[in-house]
């Protein structure tokens, strides 16, 4: 091979590599939550699937005992309701977070006693953050 087609592969992984660098330095911080930007849900989002996150500021268990209710604090301190049917897990989830730790929620909006809530499908759809 001529020293010049080294040269030329040579710049070209450096290239690659430099750019490769600068994706998952400055781009991927945002895999954590899958590149889903968290959004605060409005009256427009009913019946959408939405990305939220926040810290949670209380849980609950509804009356019966088989709901779950988070409040999370959203991205511009706005409360966000979260609600957990049994069947998407409440039992298991509310054992697993806390107070203060702060979640990743994909979920669909609905409307409930005038309230936007974001309704869990399942478990998996709920993840812990750092």
């Amino acid at each position: 091979m001529k020293k010049e087609n080294k040269i030329v592969i040579i710049l070209f992984l450096t290239a690659f590599l430099s750019v490769l660098l600068l994706y998952v330095c400055v781009f991927d911080n945002n895999s954590e939550n899958s590149g889903q930007i968290p959004v605060t849900p409005t009256i427009n989002d009913v019946g959408k699937t939405v990305y939220v996150e926040g810290n949670i500021l209380n849980k609950k268990m509804t009356f019966t005992g088989e709901n779950l209710i988070l409040n999370i604090e959203g991205k511009n301190q706005d409360m966000i309701v979260i609600f957990i049917p049994k069947k998407s897990g409440a039992a298991g989830i509310y054992q697993k977070i806390a107070v203060g730790d702060k979640i990743g929620v994909f979920g669909t909006v609905e409307e409930y006693n005038g309230t936007l809530e974001v309704v869990l499908k399942k478990e998996q759809d709920l993840t812990k953050r750092s």
